[in-house]
């Protein structure tokens, strides 16, 4: 199965630094096009390089920071989540191939998730993973999920994260322990001292997909996007300061034997018992 990881270096809807400066409807839309256009490129070229699964990094229709904007951010996101989830279900079905996508979604009460979305080469929504674990000031404006979902594909088993979900052992195990043969993270946050540790010890692989800071370059803990492998190896890695369509090709099944290595013993039915 190849993997194909989106990397995209964010515009300056993402400028962190300057947390004052307001943004109009009309600002936040061009720059969200841009960025949702990015990505369908990348899209375009990892699948043209044979990519079977594609993954975006996190939140490509991303609006800014709500404090940033003065009216009704969750009505914002939805004037265009509908349009860029059909973009990506038009790549997904036109190069008959799989895409974890990672994006903003408002529901019928406008209640507000942050979502892996998971597309089939037909283009339909298979899962949709709603993030777990919300960090800093997701916490004021996003609803977390309660559930983390394994998909059975013909490649091998699917489990998802998205970003800070990462950052807890317990995302990980689970998923493992639910017979994920590889967890899909779209990421702003992907960091080298976790991910081979989740892949490592669980016995999965692991394909996270990363933005470059719009400010500065990848650097220190944090890491470009990455697939892992089993034992903890990197199979493929983007580059630290730009867009990168990051392509790698692995079989997954073969986690089944590391998995059943590193789970198999007795201790884990205290796990399963916890589920």
């Amino acid at each position: 199965m190849k993997i194909g990881l989106l990397q995209t270096k964010q515009n300056e809807l993402y400028d962190f630094t300057r947390p004052e400066k307001m943004r109009t409807e009309e600002e936040i839309l061009q720059y969200q096009k841009e960025m949702t256009d990015k990505n369908l490129l990348l899209a375009r070229k990892a699948a043209g390089q044979g990519a079977q699964v594609l993954v975006t990094s996190e939140v490509v229709n991303f609006a800014g920071r709500p404090k940033q904007y003065n009216g009704n951010y969750n009505k914002l996101i939805k004037k265009t989540q509908s349009k860029v989830l059909e973009a990506f279900s038009q790549i997904a079905e036109e190069f008959k191939t799989y895409i974890v996508l990672g994006m903003f979604l408002a529901d019928e009460e406008d209640e507000l998730y942050n979502c892996a979305v998971f597309l089939d080469p037909l283009g339909n929504v298979k899962q949709c993973y709603k993030k777990t674990h919300l960090a800093g000031e997701e916490k004021e404006y996003l609803k977390p999920g309660n559930d983390l979902p394994v998909v059975e594909t013909e490649y091998g088993n699917f489990g998802f994260a998205v970003c800070w979900d990462m950052q807890f052992p317990e995302t990980a195990r689970i998923l493992a322990l639910k017979g994920a043969d590889i967890i899909f993270c779209p990421t702003w946050g992907w960091e080298w001292i976790y991910g081979p540790a989740r892949a490592y010890e669980n016995g999965i692989y692991v394909a996270a997909a990363m933005g470059v800071p719009y400010w500065m370059d990848i650097e220190g803990l944090r890491s470009p996007s990455q697939i892992i492998t089993p034992d903890g190896s990197i199979l493929a890695c983007g580059n630290t300061s730009g867009d990168d369509a990051v392509v790698g090709e692995a079989d997954i099944r073969t986690a089944q034997v590391y998995r059943k290595a590193r789970l198999g013993d007795r201790r884990q039915e205290l796990y399963r018992k916890l589920l």
